[in-house]
C-alpha cells in the first residue's frame, strides 16, 4: 500500500516491520525516508491531499479491530481523528479536489461495501455527517478516485458473491448519474488511476493471463467515455519480478512521469539429499 504526491517527490508506504504495520515516507528526491508517525496503533491505506501537505489513512487498534479515519499534517507533524473508533474496514480512497473532504469505502449492515463522502469540517465525528456516493446491492464498491477536474469518478466493482473472481471498473459523474463501463467483466481490473490531465484511467488486470499488469485507456472527460482499447503498459510475467498477485495488498500511484507499483519477488530450489538411510 502507497501513494505518490501529486509533484511525484514524495512517496507513503506501508511497510510490516517487527510484526507491525507501519507508515512510512520516503523522498524521491534525494532518498530518504523515515516513519511518519511512531505510536500503539497500525495504519493503512494511505492517501495525499491535492497539495501535499497532508495524509489521510486508516488507523488501526490492534487486538480489537476497531478502526478510524484520521488525518496527519507534514507541519504539525500529528494526527488528527476524521472518525469515530469503531467498527472495522473504513478505507481511504481518496481527497475531494478541493481537499475539503474524503472518499472512503466502508461496510454497512448487510457486508456490502459502499463509497461515502466524508465532509472533513465534520471531524472527529464525520460519521455522522457522511453521504453515501455508489451504492449497488449487487456489487461491491471500492477503489474511488477523482479524475483531476473532480468532474468524475472511476471506481472498481465487483460481485457481491463469495465466489466473485472478476472485478470491472466504471466511471460515473461526481455529482450523481449513471456508471458508464470501461472494463472488460470477465478480468480481474483493479485499482483505476487517473493520470494527471484526466485523458488515461491506468489500472491493473490479469487479462493476459496469470498475471497482473498495468493497462491504460484513455478517457474522453468532455463526454465521460472511454476511448479506444485498453493497451498494455507493462509486462511482468515472471515471478522473478511480478506485480504482487494478491489484489487486496496490490497499490498502483501515477503522477507526472512517474508509476509506482507494489512488486513481488518468488524463488524456489529443488534439493537432493544423499545418505538419508543412514
Amino acid at each position: 500500500m502507497q501513494t505518490l504526491s501529486r509533484d511525484g517527490k514524495k512517496l507513503a508506504f506501508v511497510g510490516k516491520r517487527d510484526g507491525v504495520f507501519e507508515l512510512w515516507e520516503k523522498s524521491l528526491v534525494d532518498g530518504r525516508e523515515a516513519p511518519i508517525i511512531v505510536g500503539d496503533y497500525e495504519r493503512a491505506y494511505p492517501q495525499w491531499s491535492p497539495d501535499g501537505m497532508r495524509l489521510a489513512y486508516t488507523r488501526v487498534k490492534p487486538f480489537t479491530g476497531k478502526e478510524q479515519v484520521v488525518v496527519w499534517s507534514s507541519e504539525s507533524h500529528t494526527e488528527e481523528p476524521v472518525t469515530t473508533l469503531g467498527d472495522p474496514y473504513q478505507v481511504v480512497c481518496d481527497f475531494t479536489p478541493d481537499g475539503k473532504g474524503l472518499l472512503i469505502s466502508q461496510i454497512i449492515g448487510d457486508g456490502r461495501k459502499e463509497v461515502w463522502l466524508l465532509p472533513l469540517a465534520a471531524a472527529p465525528h464525520a460519521e455522522t455527517s457522511a453521504r453515501r456516493i455508489i451504492s449497488d446491492p449487487a456489487y461491491d464498491l471500492q477503489q474511488a478516485h477523482f479524475s483531476p477536474d473532480g468532474r468524475w469518478i472511476a471506481f472498481t466493482a465487483t460481485i457481491n458473491s463469495p465466489q466473485a473472481a472478476e472485478a470491472t471498473l466504471y466511471v460515473m459523474p461526481a455529482s450523481g448519474g449513471p456508471w458508464t463501463r470501461i472494463s472488460e467483466s470477465k478480468h480481474w481490473n483493479d485499482k483505476p488511476a487517473w493520470s494527471p490531465d484526466g485523458t488515461t484511467i491506468y489500472f491493473l488486470s490479469n487479462a493476459a493471463g496469470g498475471f497482473f499488469n498495468v493497462w491504460g485507456i484513455r478517457f474522453d472527460p468532455a463526454k465521460g467515455k472511454p476511448v479506444g482499447e485498453p493497451f498494455r503498459v507493462t509486462s511482468f510475467e515472471r515471478p522473478s519480478l511480478m506485480i504482487f498477485e494478491y489484489p487486496y495488498a496490490i497499490a498502483l500511484s501515477v503522477q507526472q512521469d512517474k508509476l509506482v507499483l507494489t512488486m513481488e519477488e518468488t524463488s524456489g530450489s529443488i534439493w537432493v539429499l544423499d545418505n538419508v538411510d543412514q
